[in-house]
């Protein structure tokens, strides 16, 4: 039975003979980790996408919210200079 490799850093399909992915030039291992090894890897690498996708995320929401805090604080400065005119 022939061995299927996967790259561990890019997930795509190698040639047992490889040393070294093509796709990404990690190098390949070549021995056969325990389905816990590989699972937990995978698990670890999607976190971690998923981790900088909130931050990400979080730093979108964080530019809005300073450019609404500004709005507001026009708004109601202008306001201010309206019901100062007006007393």
């Amino acid at each position: 039975m022939e061995q299927v490799l996967f790259c561990r850093h890019c997930g795509e399909l190698l040639n047992h003979q490889w040393f070294h992915c093509p796709w990404c030039g990690h190098e390949v291992v070549h021995h056969r980790p325990d389905w816990e090894t590989v699972v937990d890897d995978s698990l670890g690498r999607i976190e971690e996408s998923e981790q900088q996708g909130r931050i990400l995320r979080l730093d979108h929401l964080a530019v809005r919210l300073d450019a609404l805090e500004s709005e507001l604080d026009a708004f109601l400065d202008e306001g201010r200079k309206i019901n100062s005119r007006n007393n």
